[in-house]
């Protein structure tokens, strides 16, 4: 039998619970790839000048995940990041190593599942496999995060225009005198990492930047379609668009308005024809839209219900749906979510924001076929009860159905949760007793 436990170890961080309708609301970890708070992503580009592919990677961590001491009136953290890039043949052929010491001033910053360091490392590789791997050391704990991933990078130039790969942006302005990583042309362009949009705050768009490049076709200009699809849905979005080259490459950065897009997983689709509309080139990738509080509201009233009912009392949901309009609806929830506010009078309601962050990680980690993961086993048990102190996963048991144990012992009295994937096809299913209550630990 192979047997992986997961410890999950937050460096610094004090587990405070918060009381909610009977229930206990530990601070969750910020959604990240595997619940670690290290994040990382990429993008493909071609670079002119040297002929060569640019390959972008992006990474982005939390506060939480550093090991912070106290210097002074301020808290200081250190680490290391390390990337390698290795050939087919597993030659190293590039690497990147920087040290850096960063400070916040208050502890609670330390514990911070909002505050995070984005960056961007980039590598002229020529067309080919790179296994490439990012190492994230803590050098006040030695504790290390680490990141692989494998790619294959295509020939890009040829005759006729081409894409590069699509690049999310949080936020995008034209360049200062001083450049940065972030720097493309006369543009800094930040990358959004998680790739999760926000609809209902200040900004409300999605923003994402491309680059066409001529080829050595004599055609002076280009036909650009994009269109926005839900995942396992219909068409919500195109736009498309003209646009003529006045040197070997064009840079777009375009936005679209989120106030059409409920919540959920999206693809997005760039298109370039050319002449008679003839295709020339695509590219297709995949972005979600944050479950909040208000584009739950204008979009599925319904799905509100749902979610805000694993934490609420019985009585309190057949109120709120008997509410018909958006303004009583709106006061209603609003109403739902002060009384859980453990810091009334100020502009942060902690319990409404940790319990959005459980439900964007659980959609990220659980969501099986055309099932959202807070609606699975897994997510609502992680949404209601937050992150396990360990989990015992059991992937190849030898006589049994794989299977997951999930241990909280932290925060109060004991639990244990077992999932089993039945069917061998991902989708773990919760298995008696449901409360996790009344068990023995096994280790």
């Amino acid at each position: 039998m192979i047997k992986r436990l997961l410890i999950f170890v937050l460096t610094g961080l004090l587990l405070w619970p918060l009381s909610f309708a009977g229930a206990q609301f530990d601070k969750m970890s910020d959604e990240a790839q595997n619940l670690s708070g290290l994040i990382v992503d990429h993008a493909i580009f071609y670079d002119p000048p040297s002929g060569k592919i640019r390959l972008e990677l992006y990474y982005q961590f939390y506060n939480f995940v550093l090991q912070w001491l106290p210097v002074g009136d301020q808290y200081v953290g250190k680490y290391e990041v390390v990337i390698r890039v290795k050939d087919k043949n597993d030659r190293q052929v590039d690497s990147y190593t920087k040290q850096r010491e960063v400070a916040v001033s208050t502890e609670a910053r330390t514990r911070s599942r909002t505050d995070f360091r984005t960056n961007q490392v980039s590598f002229l590789l020529d067309p080919g496999k790179y296994r490439v791997a990012l190492t994230l050391r803590d050098r006040n704990s030695s504790v290390a995060l680490y990141r692989e991933i494998e790619l294959k990078l295509k020939e890009i130039k040829s005759r006729k225009p081409t894409l590069s790969d699509v690049e999310f942006v949080i936020t995008a302005e034209r360049n200062s005198q001083d450049s940065s990583v972030f720097s493309k042309g006369n543009l800094t362009v930040v990358p959004l990492v998680t790739r999760e949009f926000s609809s209902g705050d200040d900004h409300n768009r999605l923003l994402y930047y491309v680059e066409i490049y001529q080829g050595s076709d004599s055609g002076k200009s280009v036909f650009v379609e994009t269109t926005v699809r839900r995942r396992w849905g219909s068409m919500v979005y195109r736009d498309s668009m003209t646009t003529s080259f006045d040197g070997p490459m064009m840079r777009q950065l375009r936005e679209m308005s989120l106030d059409s897009l409920a919540p959920g997983e999206y693809e997005l689709e760039v298109r370039l024809r050319g002449r008679r509309h003839k295709k020339l080139d695509q590219r297709l990738t995949s972005f979600s839209i944050a479950w909040t509080r208000d584009a739950m509201l204008r979009s599925d009233y319904g799905s509100t219900l749902d979610l805000i009912g694993l934490i609420a009392e019985p009585n309190e949901i057949s109120k709120l749906d008997k509410l018909k309009t958006y303004e009583e609806r709106f006061d209603g929830i609003t109403e739902f979510w002060l009384r859980r506010d453990p810091t009334p009078g100020t502009s942060t309601n902690e319990v409404r924001q940790e319990f959005f962050r459980r439900v964007r990680l659980a959609n990220r980690s659980f969501t099986f076929m055309r099932q959202q993961g807070w609606r699975t086993d897994r997510g609502r048990i992680y949404i209601k009860h937050g992150e396990p102190d360990e989990i015992d996963d059991y992937p190849f048991a030898p006589n049994s159905h794989p299977y997951q144990e999930w241990h909280y012992y932290r925060g109060g009295r004991y639990r244990r949760f077992t999932f089993v994937d039945e069917n061998e096809d991902g989708d773990y299913r919760l298995v008696y007793p449901y409360d996790g209550l009344n068990m023995r630990p096994d280790f």
